[in-house]
């Protein structure tokens, strides 16, 4: 295959072409991608190059990595409004894909100085500490990293959280209802333990969201630092238009800060 000729670098000119095919369904949903080498041999370059190439794919999404079966191409995304609060599994059913869960660390514990003071708890308080990888149709998504008040979550603490939705078998079991929820999202770059976890290469970029949720009553019932493949998973919110909010043209925007 002759590479097309242009200043730029050969490695982004193999991306596009290869991301034009994508976008053209040359390669179909869900098809196996060409390896690296058969990619050098059809363009001729060196595998570096290539490397480059398929790395530029990959953040923008088009491929995913299944353990020991190769390279997918993928259209698909899961989109979630970040306005509503909805558990994963819920998330996953409607975009029809089958969730599951593995429990990576469960422990009762004194609550956290800093958890403490994000969750106004006092420091003989206890939580539940329960950090779960996310799957969605066996693919790892997301790293739930979350801490929960003990006395609300006790009723259910010897549940199964692999196979259930924790807020399902909440409102199954007990009176607690969910009330508000206050959601921040991040760009952050994956370490050692999101590369081990997610199967994604140190230094991928990364969506982190930090979660506060209360019950219908006021009291707080969770926080969480969850970690999503930004590659599988995008956020969209819906604006209102600029001039109900800005009567005051021209008036440089308010900063909030926050202790969270």
């Amino acid at each position: 295959m002759k590479l097309s000729q242009g200043p730029l670098p050969k490695y982004f000119r193999i991306y596009e072409e290869l991301m034009r095919d994508i976008r053209e369904g040359k390669y179909k949903n869900g098809e196996k991608f060409p390896s690296d080498t058969e990619l050098v041999k059809n363009y001729g370059v060196s595998r570096g190059t290539i490397r480059e190439a398929i790395k530029l794919l990959f953040q923008q999404g088009y491929l995913i990595r299944e353990q020991g079966k190769g390279t997918f191409v993928t259209y698909s995304r899961i989109h979630q409004d970040p306005d509503k609060l909805m558990g994963f599994s819920e998330l996953m059913k409607t975009n029809n894909i089958k969730p599951s869960a593995k429990i990576i660390e469960k422990e009762v514990i004194p609550v956290p100085a800093n958890v403490s003071h994000i969750m106004k708890a006092n420091s003989s308080d206890k939580v539940v500490r329960i950090v779960r990888l996310r799957f969605g149709d066996e693919q790892p998504l997301i790293i739930e990293r979350s801490f929960f008040n003990y006395r609300l979550f006790e009723p259910i603490l010897n549940e199964d959280f692999e196979q259930n939705s924790i807020f399902g078998l909440l409102y199954r079991y007990t009176h607690v209802r969910l009330g508000e929820a206050e959601q921040r999202i991040e760009a952050i770059s994956a370490g050692s333990e999101e590369q081990e976890l997610l199967n994604v290469k140190v230094g991928t970029p990364l969506l982190l969201m930090k979660r506060i949720i209360k019950t219908s009553e006021g009291a707080y019932f969770q926080y969480s630092e969850d970690v999503y493949r930004s590659d599988r998973i995008n956020f969209t919110t819906t604006t209102f238009p600029y001039d109900e909010h800005h009567d005051d043209h021209g008036i440089p925007l308010e900063l909030s800060s926050s202790d969270w």
